[in-house]
């Protein structure tokens, strides 16, 4: 009944038939409802009021969480910013993976198939698709932006010949100016034009063997969100590596 409210104004009569509740149980709980201030009332029209359309969003965003509670429950959340956290609930058509490998291969095929942008954060270095990012990098039109924790870089200058071919693949892509450092990796994303993947961290680390991911533009547009946030909090690469 609250869900009917928040979609359009009601008559009583509306919602005894639409729901098919009878006439006393409607009445009983519009009167919790009213009493709360979270409809109005308006004759015999009754409709959410501000305070009833904000807990809506919230109810929205709970529901979902639970569909997906095994993923929630044994993960970081912290990770996620309040604001993002509350767009949850429009995010309607996630899935699940459970399956360390097939997850990579959503990752992979997200880069492949990206036609225009690729966002990602990660703690790897994941050098198997940079074949892939360099040849879409020639196109000039193709964005590649990256966040990366800084143990990346530290590791790279004490792995010799593995460092030029990251240099050179930096310079390709100009990192100076699409990639940034972060001192510690929360989470680990991809979002392109095709989808998006999320994993979360465990006990403190990323954990690859589970993650949601989607090709909607609900999603999509989730992520981007979320990468910018962190995007924001990176450490400019060039000064990084100054200091």
């Amino acid at each position: 009944m609250f869900k009917s409210l928040y979609h359009e104004k009601r008559r009583h009569s509306q919602l005894e038939r639409e729901l098919e509740i009878p006439g006393p149980e409607i009445s009983r709980h519009l009167r919790r409802l009213y009493k709360r201030g979270l409809i109005y009332k308006e004759g015999n029209v009754y409709s959410l009021s501000g305070i009833g359309k904000i807990f809506y969003k919230v109810l929205e965003t709970f529901e979902m969480a639970l569909n997906y509670k095994e993923f929630f429950n044994i993960h970081d959340v912290d990770a996620l910013p309040i604001q993002l956290i509350l767009q949850v609930g429009n995010l309607k058509d996630l899935k699940f993976g459970s399956q360390t490998m097939n997850n990579v291969q959503i990752w992979a095929d997200l880069v492949k198939n990206s036609e225009k942008y690729i966002m990602a954060i990660s703690d790897q270095f994941q050098e198997s698709i940079i074949p892939i990012i360099e040849k879409k990098s020639k196109n000039e039109l193709f964005e590649v932006k990256t966040l990366i924790e800084q143990k990346i870089l530290l590791d790279s200058v004490r792995v010799g010949k593995k460092f030029k071919d990251r240099h050179a693949f930096y310079n390709k892509i100009n990192a100076f100016k699409n990639v940034r450092v972060l001192d510690k990796v929360a989470l680990s994303l991809l979002v392109s034009d095709k989808g998006g993947i999320l994993f979360l961290s465990k006990k403190g680390k990323i954990d690859y063997s589970q993650c949601l991911f989607d090709s909607s533009v609900q999603f999509i547009n989730w992520l981007k969100e979320l990468f910018r946030w962190y995007w924001d909090k990176g450490q400019d690469l060039k000064s990084f590596l100054q200091s």
